[in-house]
């Protein structure tokens, strides 16, 4: 009787064995724990519905509990329908028997659903503003997503969740109405922790690309960070409009290699961001119309061409940016060199270009770097928000070396102070230039062995529209040079005296030198309740007036001009004594045979002699109103009257009177002299009259 009951007992615990390793293993399939799985997870979720089919069963008798696993099963949500690959969970016998919430945990995986079904699902579990906004914005894409959740006894998901799967050509709409397309990446979703993984999206039609995004909640602040590269792309006119105005750049071609960090507050503030940038700039164009930039640049065709530039962008609250490339000016190529920062409101920039092909042209003072010729011109710069601060610009090359420091501009870029210059070069006619200038507390002193100086008398003769470079403040500037050159031929020596500068005018100049023959020159301007005088003296006139090019062959005489200017309006004259004239027009030239003495002069080759020469003219704006000029000499004489509108109308009238010897001849018998030339000196008998008018040229 033991013996059967044993082994009744042995058979009953081998079958329970037997029985224990088939559920294990092989489990069983029921559909009778559907319904009762489906009300606990309507308890917690109501608006959601599981619909199981078969279950497959398998027995965990080390955790005393049942691991359930269904393949395609459906989660309803109002209309929509999640399409699910597979389910697993682990069910608590104990909590069976008791009829509590028994799911340890779920093992889901889903099939590919739409995005925003995936949204509205997250939402049930826990719904907020920012899931709602990214709802809306969220236009196309598919996701598929693998999800490990554990549940504590109360039917609640812990904290100890993950999900990760893959996001298929998403689009979403920005705030700014743009869209980023064609989006594409794998995610893994921990508590609090989201990991994005080779990203591929399309903004603008340009593709970029990321192999790792991390966002991690903490403290209440989400830390961001990872990278996003592109390749060689042209960047639409769209960014570049962004970034850029006036169309100043285009065509530009970049690629880039970016790291980032940040972080967003709560209500999705970003701060402390970090970026470090590797760019590659294949190409791009500068539209930049400058016509000062003309003047240095001969030929310059308004545009500058970037190529292979390698850029280092670190922004971190301030930004550092380092790079260097080629530079295309008129099909010539040469190299620049840059690094920027901006630190605490001031921004520097240090420039370096090595300008080898590109030719430059200064004709203020007659200097010019011819193409193929190696130079080197660094600029240093500080600005804050008033103020431009040039610390140093400084340029060497063959037989050149220019510097000049701490140039203080305001906002207008306009020459507030500045410390010191420096010139040492061969100009365009091989003569050796030095030229020092330093400032000594609130006035300037200006030094020189030799300076050319006959483009800037040039200028200041025939350019009344001079920009102004330095601000509103008074300037003194003391000058003192040995040799000053004015042309080929002439030299002024000993070229001293002072000027007084206020609002960019000249108020105050006192400035005397001499010829090699020791002849005079005299400048002067004094200015007073609102009335500026200026006073010009020369024993020797022709280095002046040859600089006007329309007086040709000018030869001897002296200059002496006056000029009274009050408010806008200026008026002056300007008188030349015994000189000649070696050039004349072709009507002039017949009148003057009509003279015996003019006859002498053109078979000679010495000129037409004129024993004065006087204009008395106003100016105002750019309308310049003659009201008088003679000229007197024994062969021939004008009288002329008009107008000039500059750049635009030359409107002139008056006589020429040739034989001026025989009209004074005439005009010295009493009383047919006086009907027959009159008493006025120049007028005569014998004379044309004539009236030219027409733009300049």
């Amino acid at each position: 009787m033991i013996r059967k009951i044993i082994f009744l007992i042995s058979f009953l615990i081998l079958l329970l064995i037997i029985l224990i390793f088939y559920l294990s293993f092989f489990g069983i399939k029921t559909n009778k724990f559907n319904e009762n799985i489906s009300s606990k997870i309507k308890e917690s979720y109501p608006r959601i519905n599981f619909e199981f089919k078969q279950i497959n069963l398998l027995l965990n008798p080390l955790s005393f509990s049942i691991q359930l696993k269904t393949n395609n099963p459906e989660i309803k949500l109002k209309n929509k329908k999640i399409k699910i690959e597979e389910i697993a969970t682990e069910y608590k016998i104990t909590a069976f028997l008791k009829k509590d919430f028994g799911v340890k945990n779920i093992y889901l995986k889903t099939k590919k659903n739409e995005t925003n079904d995936i949204l509205q699902l997250i939402r049930v579990y826990e719904d907020s503003p920012q899931l709602y906004i990214l709802q809306n914005l969220i236009r196309d894409g598919d996701v598929m997503i693998t999800a490990k959740l554990n549940f504590d006894e109360k039917g609640k998901i812990k904290q100890n969740f993950e999900i990760f799967g893959n996001i298929e050509n998403l689009s979403i709409k920005l705030l700014n109405k743009k869209e980023l397309k064609n989006i594409n990446t794998n995610f893994n979703y921990t508590n609090k922790n989201l990991k994005i993984e080779n990203l591929k999206l399309q903004y603008l039609n340009l593709n970029f690309v990321s192999k790792k995004i991390s966002i991690l909640e903490n403290n209440n602040r989400f830390k961001v960070n990872g990278d996003f590269e592109n390749e060689d792309i042209k960047l639409p006119e769209t960014i570049l409009s962004l970034i850029f105005y006036d169309n100043l750049i285009d065509d530009v071609i970049v690629s880039s290699k970016n790291t980032f960090n940040l972080n967003i507050s709560k209500k999705y503030k970003i701060l402390d961001v970090n970026i470090k940038s590797n760019i590659g700039l294949k190409q791009a164009s500068i539209n930049y119309k400058n016509q000062k930039l003309k003047k240095i640049i001969p030929e310059f065709n308004n545009k500058i061409i970037l190529r292979n530039h390698n850029i280092n962008l670190d922004y971190n609250k301030d930004i550092k940016i380092s790079g260097n490339g080629k530079f295309e000016i008129n099909k010539k190529e040469d190299e620049i060199q840059y690094n920027f920062s901006n630190d605490k409101n001031i921004s520097k920039y240090d420039l370096n270009f090595l300008i080898n092909k590109i030719p430059l042209k200064i004709d203020l003072i007659n200097y010019t770097k011819k193409e193929n010729t190696k130079s080197n011109l660094k600029i240093k710069i500080n600005k804050n928000k008033d103020n431009i601060f040039l610390e140093n610009i400084s340029y060497k090359s063959k037989n050149a070396n220019f510097i000049i420091e701490q140039i203080h501009l305001n906002k207008k870029f306009f020459i507030k102070k500045f410390d010191r210059i420096n010139m040492t070069f061969r100009d365009d006619r091989g003569l050796e230039n030095d030229l020092n200038v330093i400032r000594k507390k609130k006035q300037y002193f200006i030094s020189a062995d030799n300076f050319s100086i006959d483009n800037i008398i040039e200028e200041s003769l025939t350019d009344n529209n001079n920009e102004g470079i330095f601000d509103d403040s008074k300037k003194i500037f003391n000058l003192k040079i040995k040799k000053a050159f004015i042309d080929d031929e002439h030299d002024l020596l000993d070229l001293g005296g002072k000027i007084e500068i206020l609002k960019n005018d000249i108020v105050k100049l006192d400035l005397k030198s001499n010829f090699n023959n020791n002849k005079k020159v005299l400048l002067s301007v004094k200015t007073s309740n609102n009335t500026k005088v200026t006073i010009f003296s020369s024993e020797l006139a022709k280095p002046f007036v040859k600089k006007f090019e329309f007086i040709k062959g000018f030869e001897e005489g002296q200059i002496d001009f006056t000029s009274t200017k009050n408010n806008d309006v200026s008026s002056s004259i300007l008188k030349i004594y015994n000189f000649k004239l070696k050039e004349l027009p072709a009507l002039t030239k017949i009148l003057t045979l009509a003279s015996l003495t003019g006859i002498s002069d053109l078979l000679t080759g010495e000129g037409v002699r004129f024993n004065e020469f006087e204009m008395s003219f106003t100016n105002k704006n750019d309308l310049m109103q003659i009201d008088e000029i003679y000229s007197i000499g024994p062969a021939l004489s004008v009288l002329m009257e008009g107008y000039v509108q500059k750049d635009k109308l030359i409107s002139l009238k008056g006589t020429l009177v040739p034989a001026t010897t025989i009209n004074k001849f005439v005009g010295s018998i009493p009383v047919l002299g006086e009907i027959l030339v009159g008493k006025k000196t120049g007028e005569g008998v014998f004379g044309v009259s004539f009236k030219i008018k027409g733009p300049p040229k």
